[in-house]
């Protein structure tokens, strides 16, 4: 059977004759007496009978009919999914992402996504940077984010690089200045990462050309401990501002100089295809990404 037949058989039913039937579905009257000829052919048995100028359905037609219309249904829901697929609008997506964006960046974006589209599911796995490139050959994602991208294989990566800036407690001594170089936070208490950190390198090394020092009480894995101990007034730090994106908690934020580069990547695997809902998802995020980043 061909879903054109039962659309003419449905018509048929509701309107009553071939002529309204025919205007019903935009198409002549001897086209749906043909369709519903060779349904009849297919099916073995007769659909419609003529009684004083209108079609009556045959007792076998009246039980078809039930099945016809679920068949029907079930064709528009099958288009509508088909639709909602084509358009990113439905189906499951799974981001892979170090904490300093999934505690806040991410939610967020992932809430803006959700609010047109209730038919897709959100997996949202928080990672340490190195532990996804151990994870990266299972492949297990559909999107992820993590620092350094240049480290990465197996993998389409798109880099984005933030400069860095320099936040402290409203009440600190210098946070009416407008710009912080070194010398200004010689021997300053300061916050900072861990060594192996690709910000925590560049730091330190404009200090030692600045012959300034680099005072550092704290030093911590995530960006958010650097920025909640800031806030206590006990320090300063350098972030970027993805990672303090909506947790400054009212923080004052100073450019610093020299620039102090910070780089993430969007990262898909190169041999899993990119579903419609992932590609309007990495849409949205190159968009929120590029607002702060660097250009070059």
């Amino acid at each position: 059977m061909q879903i054109r037949e039962i659309e003419c058989f449905q018509a048929i039913m509701t309107a009553g004759t071939m002529t309204r039937a025919a205007q019903m579905l935009g198409i002549s009257q001897p086209a749906v007496s043909n369709t519903i000829s060779t349904l009849e052919h297919r099916l073995g048995f007769q659909l419609f009978l003529r009684k004083s100028g209108r079609l009556q359905p045959t007792p076998e037609a009246m039980i078809f009919y039930d099945d016809a219309q679920r068949l029907l249904e079930a064709v528009v829901r099958a288009n509508e999914a088909a639709t909602r697929l084509r358009q990113g609008e439905t189906g499951h997506l799974t981001i892979s992402a170090f904490p300093g964006v999934s505690i806040k960046f991410l939610p967020d974006l992932i809430s803006k996504f959700l609010a047109t589209r209730e038919n897709v599911k959100v997996r949202l796995l928080s990672r340490s940077s190195h532990i996804l490139i151990e994870q990266l050959p299972s492949q297990m994602f559909d999107i992820a984010v993590a620092e350094k991208p240049s480290q990465f294989v197996g993998v389409d990566a798109e880099q984005f690089t933030y400069r860095c800036h320099c936040i402290m407690a409203p009440d600190h001594p210098l946070a009416k200045q407008e710009l912080l170089t070194p010398r200004d936070l010689d021997g300053v208490p300061f916050a900072a990462l861990f060594r192996d950190h690709m910000t925590t390198y560049q730091i330190a090394r404009a200090f030692s050309d600045a012959k300034a020092h680099w005072n550092v009480v704290l030093e911590a894995q995530y960006f958010a401990s650097l920025i909640e101990f800031a806030q206590s007034g006990n320090a300063v730090a350098l972030v970027d501002p993805i990672n303090s994106q909506g947790l400054d908690g009212g923080l004052v934020s100073i450019p610093f100089k020299p620039s102090i580069q910070y780089q993430i990547g969007v990262l898909t695997p190169q041999d899993k295809p990119v579903s419609k809902v992932a590609a309007a998802f990495l849409e949205l995020m190159r968009t929120e990404l590029s607002k702060n980043a660097m250009s070059f």
